[in-house]
């Protein structure tokens, strides 16, 4: 019996090839989607922090002599200057829009924070939970004394 060579690949093989190429290819795409999604959050989630840190700061500083906030709504939340969201300057509202897999909701009374102007503090403390529909949540804790975490 003898035996025929070949150069390059036989239909098995090539097919075996495919077959790999295939499943290293779902297996990427599942793990390149949670990946994504838990960069959404981690990402949200930080950028919030900031802005928190960032209003607190400008309130600290008497920025335009006035306090600043941040209003929150399930899809949105939006940095104004005033003592309360509906008694703010509009003109110095900063919108940030959520990604549709994300959502907010506080324990802050009218869903929204203002910190001292001069001083810092919030004049309430709370939380800010994000959710992600599906890679689950973050929470942002809003202490007495003025410190923003992220948990």
């Amino acid at each position: 019996m003898r035996m025929h060579t070949t150069r390059g690949f036989t239909l098995v093989e090539l097919l075996i090839v495919i077959g790999i190429m295939t499943m290293l290819a779902g297996v990427s795409s599942v793990v390149y989607g949670n990946l994504q999604q838990s960069a959404q959050l981690n990402e949200t989630g930080a950028q919030m922090t900031q802005n928190l840190r960032v209003v607190r700061e400008q309130s600290n500083a008497g920025k335009n002599n006035a306090a600043h906030g941040i209003r929150f709504e399930s899809s949105r939340y939006t940095l104004f200057q005033g003592a309360t969201y509906a008694t703010r300057e509009s003109a110095y509202d900063r919108v940030y829009t959520l990604a549709p897999a994300l959502s907010l909701t506080t324990t802050f009374v009218g869903d929204e924070v203002v910190f001292s102007k001069g001083v810092g503090t919030p004049i309430m403390a709370g939380t800010i939970t994000m959710v992600h529909a599906v890679r689950g949540s973050k929470t942002i804790l809003v202490e007495d004394n003025g410190t923003i975490q992220e948990q």
